[in-house]
């Protein structure tokens, strides 16, 4: 998509930070934990035959090349482009004359008092470099003081701004942006009165910032506030430098955080990339950027409360083309109708800005039993979770964590309401259900494409029950009659129905699978899919990321199609479709297919049995997804091939 010259020319700088924070992501977690294996353990091979020091190389050659890709991109690509358009992209200390009085002020008074420079020396040892941290090391010499050279560190705290707007009067019929760096290196010599400044050079450690808790912990929340306080000073794994840091400066700090040769990447410019996302709100060129989008809101429409939409019939959202408000409304009227008795949701990952967290605490102050199962270890949102866990506990809620091994991955709310009857003047309980693919995440479902689904069902809402209760532990491996849940018999389900299509292939009737998920890993789950195309069942994958299947095995993946849709809104909708002979079965889901989301997670896989909105999800979710023309298609080579869209339309 960055790469792509029908992405407007500001969302492909939007995209190159993305790739630029999935690489970082890729080095502090899967990089890191491969590196483990290979420094402390005897196994010189992964669990899938791979030789470990081979990996790791490979990794960082295919790294460089993507870094010069990335810098390529931005530099002889997108900036020259944008300055065409008036938009002036200042990233060296190289600027107009006539700047030089606003940048010196902009140091001087927003920069420069909340910088911390170390200069190092026996007293001063060299200091701890946070994960991810914009660094500077400075070349510095005072013939006062010794006749060596010495260093200096300093590290920029993350809550200084990366890119300041030049003012209008001053930057000459342009909109000129500079960027931190620019400034730094420009003006770091005053950060040291009385040294000669010899030179200076931005880099960034990479740290391994996986969580390891114990299996024996009491209070899990306890030990992993441990954990985080620590997390970014774990392991170096990378280091990323100046293209113009000398190579005895570069062995210094490679060797000072025992980084590996083909972990050391030079980088032009600023080596946190995503940290300059900020700067796309600031543009306000409408025709560089993607259409404004405002997601329509049935709810709304119809006008009356949320509980008698639901009542009405099964509801079905599509986000972000339709508004993640319903199910905001739905934990707001709750939180106030003095009618509910009671709320049980799951939360795995929500913001640490979420209307959903403030309305369960509403909630509990007005009276209502609440029970939250909020699972902590949701990576890179553990703190947000805890935060969100303790506030919890404070008003009154009942708070569960997902177990160590076992994250609760799933997306359900249950409201319990009392309702009078009118003709009988009597009360009865209905209960109302929540199902999503994607995260209770007001701010993911602006960009993440996903499915919400409302119901009032009886018999799928004592099915949730039966998971809440199994999570509250009163309860254990409930016989479900509707969902299918992870660890129990998400897969068995999901085995069963791939053997119904081999069945009806074999007797003569039509066999197909259709299916839609971020990863395909798990081998069980290939190899009855493998198993299907033997007999003729035709499958259309489509795979965002990860996919282990291998196309175009003769005999064995013919009848296998993998495609992957990479577009403006980050596809994230699980969805299972079975042919069924024609009678087709659709379920929605919050599991890949993954063998951590089948046998180590809490998920919830659902059917969707009214007709038009099964037709919605077919139509919506699978048909098109195929024909996008953001859709690739997966090679036998394992390359992937842009579709050709004769109509060069989004789908």
């Amino acid at each position: 998509m960055a790469e792509s010259k029908d992405t407007p020319l500001v969302e492909r700088f939007k995209f190159a930070c993305i790739v630029s924070s999935n690489l970082d992501e890729f080095y502090e977690i899967r990089y890191a934990s491969l590196l483990e294996l290979h420094n402390n353990s005897k196994t010189t091979h992964t669990a899938d035959g791979f030789l470990i020091t081979e990996l790791l190389s490979s990794i960082g050659i295919r790294t460089k090349l993507l870094n010069d890709r990335i810098q390529k991109l931005i530099y002889k690509d997108i900036i020259p482009k944008l300055e065409k358009e008036n938009i002036i992209l200042i990233t060296d200390n190289k600027w107009p004359t006539h700047l030089d009085n606003w940048t010196l002020n902009v140091f001087k008074n927003r920069i420069e008092p909340l910088l911390t420079p170390i200069v190092i020396n026996e007293a001063r040892p060299f200091p701890n470099i946070t994960n991810k941290t914009l660094s500077y090391l400075a070349v510095l010499f005072n013939p006062e003081i010794s006749k060596k050279k010495s260093y200096a560190i300093i590290q920029i705290p993350h809550f200084i701004s990366r890119v300041y707007e030049v003012p209008s009067r001053i930057a000459k019929k342009t909109k000129s942006y500079i960027f931190l760096g620019a400034l730094m290196r420009h003006y770091i010599n005053r950060l040291f009165p009385g040294f000669i400044i010899i030179n200076s050079y931005q880099f960034k450690l990479t740290r391994n910032s996986d969580l390891f808790i114990s299996d024996d912990v009491n209070d899990l929340r306890v030990a992993l506030k441990g954990k985080l306080t620590t997390r970014n000073l774990g392991k170096g794994v990378r280091l990323e430098c100046s293209t113009r840091m000398p190579k005895d400066i570069v062995q210094y700090l490679s060797t000072k955080h025992d980084i590996r040769d083909d972990c050391v990447f030079p980088v032009r410019g600023p080596s946190n990339l995503f940290r300059h996302i900020g700067l796309l709100s600031e543009i306000k060129k409408p025709h560089l950027k993607y259409p404004t989008f405002n997601p329509s809101n049935p709810l709304r429409k119809y006008g009356k409360s949320v509980f008698e939409w639901i009542n009405i019939q099964d509801r079905l959202l599509h986000h972000p083309y339709e508004s993640f408000e319903p199910v905001i409304d739905l934990i707001h009227s709750a939180s106030i109708d003095p009618d509910v008795l009671s709320i049980k949701q799951t939360i795995y990952r929500t913001g640490d800005q979420s209307p959903i967290m403030e309305g369960l605490i509403r909630a509990v102050q007005n009276g209502k039993d609440v029970t939250v199962i909020i699972e902590l270890m949701a990576r890179f949102d553990e703190e947000t979770n805890v935060n969100w866990s303790s506030k919890l506990e404070a008003v009154g809620a009942h708070v569960i964590h997902g177990h160590l091994k076992l994250k609760c991955h799933a997306k359900m709310i249950l409201i319990t309401r009392r309702e009078r009857n009118i003709k009988t003047n009597k009360y009865k309980i209905v209960q109302y259900a929540h199902l999503g693919t994607g995260n209770y995440s007001p701010q993911n479902s602006k960009s993440y494409s996903d499915f919400s689904f409302f119901t009032s069902n009886k018999l799928i809402c004592s099915d949730i029950q039966k998971i809440f209760s199994e999570l509250a532990g009163s309860s254990k491996n409930n016989a479900l009659k509707h969902l299918w849940h992870s660890p129990h018999i998400n897969r068995l389900n999901l085995i069963k129905h791939i053997k119904h299509e081999i069945r009806m292939e074999k007797t003569g009737k039509s066999g197909r699978i259709i299916a839609k998920v971020n990863s395909l890993i798990d081998h069980e789950i290939i190899n009855m899919l493998y198993k299907a195309s033997k007999t003729g069942v035709k499958i259309d994958l489509i795979v965002r990321g990860m996919c282990c299947l291998k196309v175009g095995i003769p005999g064995v993946s013919d009848n296998i199609k993998v495609h992957s849709v990479i577009g403006r809104f980050l596809e994230h909708h699980r969805i299972y479709y079975f042919g069924n002979n024609g009678d087709s079965k659709v379920f929605l889901s919050s599991a890949d297919w993954m063998e951590r989301n089948l046998s180590r997670r809490t998920e919830v896989t659902f059917p969707v049995y009214d007709l038009i909105l099964k037709q919605r999800v077919i139509d919506e979710g699978l048909n098109m997804m195929v024909h996008d023309k953001d859709s690739w298609k997966l090679l036998p080579d394992n390359t992937y091939s842009k579709n050709k869209n004769k109509n060069n339309e989004h789908a």
